[in-house]
């Protein structure tokens, strides 16, 4: 028997979902996405951050392998002699340009030209690097949680329009520093010129000084090998962060990554030695001169392009990433002894000795 219109109207009213029940269906959604959310951003960063430490392991085998290659550690090159009246001041490649092949960027390398060019592209001197410089992007160089731009606009100067340059190209700004020394001697948080004295540092636009992993070549400071660490490879920082912010008291914020200046990643600086010399600027490394994610202190070393004291930023919650002599990465707290410690960790033959752990 054929049912009635009436018995199939009821049985679709069945199966239908009033008002009342769709709003508590999409409550309880909302709050399994509130409660889920979290979960899956910390697991978004978890990956991030080993993404992080694992072009800290590549850059690590990079410095590695340059080393059993040339026997000796990779470098900034700086203005390496004596400088003549009139002569521009040209920017050399830095150890982030050097260490390409080991990073299996050899045929971008290979393009490169070292002689007759400056890789800041600020003198009459022509970049002649400025093309493969624009084009070249590595992302081992980019630390994936980084909120900065990985683009720098480099106007090209005269000379560098001269050869084919556009106005403006793009460089790469790296998230990573080298560490070449600490300020302050370690376990002391007043400043010594005993380094001065000594040769080993020189003041202009910061200190340039042999007391860190990686060095300057300029026209004091030569090649170094690992054996010149004497605190041991464990224990002394080569690379770490600079991924984040600088943040002033006031909540504004600016970029103070020292590779982010003429060059990028790709220049030293000119480097040179001498007191007072103002050409005593370099790029891509740095003498921590204040703690891990500090404010803004106020002073301008702590916020230039050029100069030594920009110190470390991780945009990964409570400290930095760093890559040790060894090849090791370790994750190192904010509320690490920073005039003990920290500064010692930076140090390649200070000799402090420290008991706790970081």
């Amino acid at each position: 028997m054929p049912s009635s219109p009436h018995r199939r109207m009821n049985l679709a009213a069945r199966h239908a979902f009033t008002l009342i029940e769709l709003l508590v269906v999409i409550a309880i959604i909302g709050v399994m996405v509130g409660l889920l959310l979290p979960a899956v951003q910390s697991a978004r960063e978890a990956a991030r951050r080993m993404q992080c430490s694992n072009n800290l392991k590549q850059i690590g085998l990079a410095i590695h392998n340059y080393h059993d290659a040339f026997k000796q550690m990779p470098a900034n090159h700086g203005f390496d002699h004596t400088h003549t009246s009139g002569e521009p001041w040209v920017s050399g490649p830095s150890w982030l340009t050097v260490i390409l092949p080991q990073l299996e960027q050899g045929p971008a390398f290979e393009q490169m030209v070292f002689e007759g060019t400056d890789f800041s592209d600020t003198t009459t001197v022509p970049n002649r690097n400025w093309e493969v410089m624009s084009k070249l992007e590595v992302p081992t160089y980019n630390c994936p949680s980084s909120a900065l731009e990985r683009k720098r606009f480099q106007s090209a100067s005269d000379a560098t329009q001269a050869i084919g340059a556009p106005e403006v190209y793009p460089i790469q700004i790296p998230d990573y520093v080298a560490s070449v020394g600490y300020y302050n001697p370690p376990g002391s948080n007043e400043f010594s010129w005993d380094r001065y004295y000594a040769g080993t540092a020189t003041w202009s636009w910061g200190w340039l000084q042999d007391d860190g992993f990686l060095s300057i070549l300029n026209n004091k400071f030569q090649k170094r090998r690992f054996a010149s660490v004497l605190d041991g490879l464990t224990n002394t920082i080569a690379v770490g962060e600079h991924s984040a912010f600088l943040y002033h008291f006031d909540g504004t914020q600016e970029d103070s990554r020292p590779g982010r200046g003429p060059g990028a990643a790709w220049a030293a600086r000119p480097s040179y030695f001498e007191w007072g010399a103002y050409y005593g600027m370099t790029a891509n490394v740095t003498v921590p001169r204040y703690p891990n994610n500090s404010l803004f202190s106020g002073n301008w070393t702590q916020n230039m392009e050029h100069t030594l004291h920009n110190g470390f930023r991780s945009q990964h919650l409570g400290g930095v990433q760093f890559l040790m002599g060894d090849g090791s990465v370790r994750f190192i707290t904010d509320s690490i002894d920073f005039d003990k410690i920290f500064t010692a960790l930076n140090g390649r033959a200070d000799r402090y000795v420290f008991k706790q752990d970081f």
